[in-house]
């Protein structure tokens, strides 16, 4: 059951009334960009366990690779998303191959987890193309987003507006993410 929780924070890491307007011109994410590395701390809690870790998640247009370490440092799961799929390498496991993030979820883990929608989430937006709710502060910024079933809590943002911490949840799992460092590159 461990790897199995193991394999779910991982890849997370490579979906009121409704606001379906585009994010206003005032408020639009300085830090846009199609390219960029997030560096942070994540921790899963589930109704059968609470793990934590550290992640590295190198984002591309074309590439996604995304590392999961142990709090002491230690390899736990890497996954690599490009052209041909998406691959999952676990310690003394063989590697895991889908078409696509949602299939390899479902597949390593019985459930599908929000890998799409993350990559947008963790970017204080909304995944293109799908419905969703948000909720604003007063200066614009994300509080929290409904999309796909799952909550994405906005609980502190950088000086430079990026999200810094947030949570995901979804009945029975919830994500935290701390982003310590992004770089757009």
């Amino acid at each position: 059951m461990r790897a199995r929780t193991a394999t779910a924070l991982l890849a997370l890491l490579l979906g009121g009334c409704a606001s379906v307007s585009s994010v206003p011109p005032a408020v639009e994410v300085p830090f846009r960009s199609t390219n960029w590395t997030l560096q942070g701390r994540i921790g899963v809690l589930s109704d059968e366990q609470n793990l934590s870790g550290q992640i590295r998640w190198q984002h591309r247009e074309d590439r996604d690779e995304l590392l999961m370490t142990s709090p002491l440092g230690q390899g736990v799961a890497r996954i690599v998303r490009d052209g041909e799929g998406v691959a999952l390498e676990m310690p003394n496991q063989p590697t895991r191959h889908a078409r696509d993030a949602d299939t390899l979820t479902r597949e390593a883990l019985g459930y599908v987890l929000p890998v799409t929608g993350l990559t947008w989430w963790v970017q204080a937006r909304p995944a293109p193309g799908r419905a969703f709710e948000a909720t604003r502060d007063a200066s614009g910024r994300l509080t929290q987003l409904k999309q796909d079933g799952w909550t994405i809590d906005y609980l502190q943002y950088a000086a430079d507006a990026r999200p810094r911490k947030l949570t995901v949840a979804r009945e029975g799992l919830e994500i935290r993410l701390v982003a310590d460092s992004w770089q757009n590159e």
